[in-house]
Formats: structure tokens, C-alpha cells, sequence
């Protein structure tokens, strides 16, 4: 039997999928690895890259199947994992090739549920790793997994992806774990809060090397992700909850993060023009269900967040346009000092 199952979601990325599917091959463990590619419906070449990819090794399986999704491919892969343990690549990224290594190691070493790390974040020719959770391979319980890594995943979005995790597939197989279909955004945080609901144990590694690249960087893909994080919201928070988490807290806290995302919105439209970055405050204050979860968030806001988002923490909570425009060229300001820097 394989010990990881690597999914592999395939949909219009033939620029970068040959790049993907080499960092995989050249794993040093890449013998004890089930290779799972999913074609989901590609119109490019994707199909083909990867079943010529197959022919070089006997430990891949290629799906050719109609799109439905990311959450639809993955689910897919699910089914015909054999592995003891299941990890996800998206085809647009790649990994070091140790990086399985790592992961199987520190969850066979610390007997865990789920082995976890930071990501490489690439932005063109810059990177950046994200924050790391804990000290490298000392696990947590039951109740640090609850209290402290769920928690946190509440206003820290660093953890969402199922891409910096190797998972027990006994406790998917066992719970019919799958991901939600039909979600725009946020399904892979769906999938890993469903996980932890089963997850006893789990261990944070060194192995920052999954390399993830943002290719969203626009205004438009911001709008975008903020109209989804509304739409998946009150089933996000729901998930919360069943883990234990107090509700008024979920709610505060998730408002909170809608905050940060039209903040960071607003800067994009501003860094793009004033006068858009005006019509999309108004925008933004005319819509109710949006302003509603501001409302919610913004005494928590205040007293955890520093002089920026105070000034568009009081400029949301008067409704005002102009306070708004004046926060946010503050914060163009000392955007644009620090990239001088």
C-alpha cells in the first residue's frame, strides 16, 4: 500500500503543470507515493500533459472527468486514494523535494492525525513564508487542536489550505469526509475544520516547502473573494461551533476577517485610482449584509489592530466617505515609504 496519496486538481494551468508535476516526481520519497491527477474537464492541454506524464511511471492515475470544480476534482481523487495518508497539490505550484519527506516523517515519528507547516508565498520574484503556528515537532492534543489551533484559524487564514497538510485518510474514509461542492471560496477551510472535528493529534514541521503562487493580486479578484467569504459565512461559522468554539465569538472574529478583506479591497482600488477607490466605498456602504458583519466587528477591530484600522474602523462605523479616502491615502503613504525602503 502507497503511504501518501498526492491529489492532484487539474484544471487550465498547462503553463505551469509540467513544473508541478516534476517537483512531485523528483520527492525523495516519491516511491512510497500515489500520484493522483484529476483532469477536470481542462480546454487546454492539460489532459494530455498529464496522461504523457503517466506513461513515465507506474505510480500514477490520471481522471479525465467533466468539469464540476475544485471541490469536485478533489473529491474524485478522494475516491481512489490508496495511501495512508493524503496530501493536495494545486497544479499551479510547486514543492521542494523534500517536502513529503518531512511531513511523512513527523507524523509517523509523533503517531499524529495530521502533520502541518508554513507555505512559500511567491509574488513574482519576491517570496514570503507564512507564520508558523507552533514549535517545530512537538504535537498537540486533542484539546490544543480545539482551543488553540482552531481558534486561531478563526482570524488567521495561513492554515485554510489542505495543500501544507498531510491527513490520515482513515479518519476521511471513516467520517465520509469530502469537500463542499458548489462553494466558491473557502472550501478547503471547510474541509480541514470538518477534519479536526475527528483529528486527535497533530504535529507543525519545518517543511516550508510547498510554493504557492498568487496570482491574485487584483482589485477585481479582492471584490470577488469578499462577495464569496459572504456567501460561505454563516455555513464557515457553523463549522466553528460544532468544534466548540463560543458563537458570539465565531461571529465577532469572522466579522473581523470580512473587515481585513474589504480593507485590503479598498487599498487595491485606491492603489489603482482615487476615484475608484471612492465609488467602491459607496458601493460598499450600500450593501447592507456586508455592513452589517462590519458592524459586528468593529469593537474587536479597535482594540486588537493599530492606528490604520482604527481610523477605517471609525470611518465605517459613521459611514463616512470621506474618512475613508483619508485612512486609506495614509495608508498609501506608508505603503508606498516602506517599499522605499
Amino acid at each position: 500500500m502507497y503511504k501518501i496519496s498526492v491529489i492532484v486538481p487539474v484544471y487550465k494551468t498547462e503553463k505551469y503543470l509540467p513544473a508541478c508535476l516534476e517537483s512531485i516526481a523528483a520527492q525523495t520519497v516519491f516511491d512510497k507515493i500515489q500520484l493522483i491527477l484529476v483532469d477536470d474537464g481542462s480546454p487546454d492541454n492539460c489532459g494530455e500533459i498529464c496522461d504523457e506524464f503517466a506513461v513515465k511511471h507506474n505510480n500514477i492515475l490520471v481522471i479525465h472527468k467533466e468539469n464540476g470544480g475544485v471541490s469536485s476534482a478533489r473529491n474524485a481523487g478522494l475516491d481512489a486514494a490508496q495511501g495512508e495518508y493524503i496530501g493536495f497539490v494545486d497544479s499551479d505550484d510547486t514543492i521542494a523535494p523534500d517536502y513529503y519527506e518531512k511531513l511523512l516523517e513527523a507524523v509517523e515519528k509523533n503517531g499524529c492525525d495530521m502533520a502541518c507547516n508554513s507555505i512559500t508565498l511567491l509574488y513574482g520574484k519576491e517570496s514570503r513564508v507564512s507564520s508558523a503556528w507552533y514549535p517545530v515537532n512537538i504535537p498537540i492534543d486533542r484539546n490544543g487542536i480545539i482551543n488553540g489551533f482552531v481558534s486561531k484559524m478563526l482570524t488567521d487564514s495561513t492554515q485554510n489550505s489542505v495543500c501544507n497538510k498531510l491527513l490520515k485518510r482513515e479518519i476521511i474514509k471513516d467520517n465520509k469526509l469530502y469537500f463542499p461542492v458548489g462553494v466558491k471560496i473557502g472550501e478547503d477551510k471547510m474541509f480541514v475544520l470538518n477534519f479536526l472535528r475527528y483529528c486527535n493529534s497533530a504535529v507543525f514541521t519545518d517543511a516550508c516547502g510547498y510554493y504557492y503562487r498568487d496570482v491574485g493580486s487584483s482589485a477585481m479578484h479582492s471584490e470577488k473573494l469578499l462577495a464569496d467569504l459572504l456567501a460561505s459565512f454563516d455555513m464557515e461559522a457553523e463549522l466553528f461551533i460544532k468544534l466548540g468554539i463560543d458563537s458570539e465569538q465565531v461571529y465577532i472574529k469572522k466579522s473581523a476577517y470580512v473587515f481585513e478583506m474589504l480593507a485590503d479591497f479598498l487599498q487595491r482600488c485606491y492603489s489603482n485610482s482615487m476615484s475608484q477607490a471612492k465609488a467602491a466605498v459607496k458601493a460598499s456602504f450600500e450593501n447592507k449584509e456586508l455592513m452589517d458583519k462590519i458592524d459586528l466587528s468593529l469593537d474587536y477591530v479597535k482594540a486588537n489592530n493599530g492606528r490604520i484600522y482604527n481610523m477605517l474602523a471609525d470611518a465605517f462605523e459613521k459611514r463616512s466617505v470621506t474618512k475613508t479616502m483619508i485612512a486609506l491615502a495614509v495608508q498609501n503613504i506608508i505603503t508606498k515609504i516602506g517599499e522605499r525602503k
